[in-house]
């Protein structure tokens, strides 16, 4: 049988057109027009987020192993948190005199610093004072710098995509690290971790060395950024912001309630991992919903849903429960973060972006300082079971983010 030979051309037309098909349906969830400078802060975020995913959650654990009460460790973070909250308005300074990406470069010694003086304790106690030192310097030097480079760089038309897509990639990137970081626990020790986690908090700041410097020098008050804090015009952002209370119980207290329910270090990172790379989807979706002027109708429904998942956590047992609360909150809260971090950056823009910042930031901390008040609290009145006290203290924070709403622009 004889025919004519199968047209080359067509292959290459339906290659090209299932290409735009795939496309156009991609950038209802990807931010294709996100600059230069956002994508080197994605790769950077990303490398960090990985090396910090590693030890994060184990930082407690760590501490509570080595034999510190939970009261303790609350202490420890409550001296972080007041230093960082301190040294929150000088940031700001040296930001506008140094450069964004330059602040976040400054950051990296104090994080290694960090991590040093926590292999150190077992050595001499003194070494915890030291590592809250350096991780309130850390931090005070990393976000201001992170959360105003990417307001200045980001889109409005983009917005919720460009947040969705940070958040996602860096939940991909982190997705295994508590897995590897249990695993080197486990065969090697805390100290293998700590030093692996600084070689790639070194390597992160390569990204951002590749593009020129983002600078305004201009003055910025130390004075006039805490009275910021109490102006009547900031007071619904003052009151949002302190729902970041329950961060604090996500990233220090949820970890050690988890260790009690389950011992295995590997098995505890392998947990969190799969809850992580489960919501990374969700989260582009959102993305697109909130570039959809649906911002609020998400923020509100993740708010709720959030709240739910920490009513419900004084039910679970069991590694299976753990596993399915930690991916549901960890879904309910990108559907609230992303439209909140989306409106917050348009807010910024609308007004000075440094000033927004440290205002999120001064906000975000007082927040997280009467959480651990308040946990401190729960911690002496119910001695011997806090943590369903703890987890509706955390609800109540949740239920905070739905006040988020965006201040009128400055008049040009």
């Amino acid at each position: 049988m004889t025919g004519d030979p199968p047209d080359p051309s067509s292959h290459k037309d339906d290659t090209a057109m299932i290409g735009e098909h795939l496309h156009q349906y991609l950038r209802h969830y990807l931010a294709f027009q996100a600059s230069q400078e956002m994508r080197e802060m994605y790769l950077s975020s990303a490398i960090r987020n990985f090396a910090v995913g590693a030890v994060g959650i184990f930082v407690p654990i760590y501490l509570f192993t080595l034999g510190f009460a939970i009261r303790e460790i609350l202490l420890f973070y409550l001296a972080v948190s007041v230093s960082y909250l301190l040294l929150l308005p000088l940031s700001g300074k040296l930001c506008r005199r140094h450069g964004y990406e330059h602040t976040i470069l400054y950051s990296s010694p104090f994080l290694i610093l960090y991590y040093l003086s926590l292999f150190a304790i077992p050595h001499h106690q003194a070494f915890i004072a030291a590592a809250a030192v350096m991780l309130a310097v850390q931090k005070a030097l990393y976000w201001p710098g992170f959360h105003a480079n990417f307001a200045a760089w980001s889109r409005s038309d983009e917005g919720g995509r460009e947040v969705s897509n940070r958040t996602a990639i860096n939940a991909l990137a982190a997705s295994f690290a508590p897995a590897i970081g249990g695993l080197v626990i486990a065969a090697w020790g805390f100290g293998a971790l700590f030093i692996a986690v600084t070689v790639l908090v070194l390597l992160s700041n390569v990204p951002l060395l590749r593009t020129p410097e983002l600078r305004a020098d201009r003055p910025f008050s130390y004075r006039v950024a805490l009275s910021r804090l109490i102006e009547r015009g900031n007071r619904r952002q003052l009151l949002t912001f302190i729902g970041f209370g329950e961060e604090f119980i996500t990233l220090v207290l949820w970890p050690i309630f988890i260790a009690i329910m389950i011992p295995s270090l590997f098995s505890l990172g392998a947990i969190i991992a799969l809850s992580r790379l489960i919501n990374v989807i969700v989260t582009l979706y959102v993305g697109r919903l909130t570039d959809e002027d649906r911002p609020r109708q998400v923020l509100y429904s993740g708010t709720f849903y959030t709240v739910m998942s920490w009513l419900v956590r004084p039910l679970i047992t069991g590694g299976l429960g753990v596993f399915l609360i930690d991916a549901f909150y960890r879904i309910s809260r990108n559907m609230t973060m992303v439209p909140l971090l989306a409106i917050h950056n348009e807010d910024a823009r609308n007004h000075d972006v440094m000033e927004t910042t440290i205002l999120f930031l001064m906000a975000l901390t007082l927040g997280k300082i009467a959480a651990i008040l308040v946990t401190l609290g729960l911690v002496r009145l119910f001695p011997d079971d806090p943590w369903t006290a703890i987890f509706v203290t955390a609800a109540v924070f949740t239920g905070l983010f739905a006040l988020m709403k965006k201040r009128p622009p400055v008049a040009a």
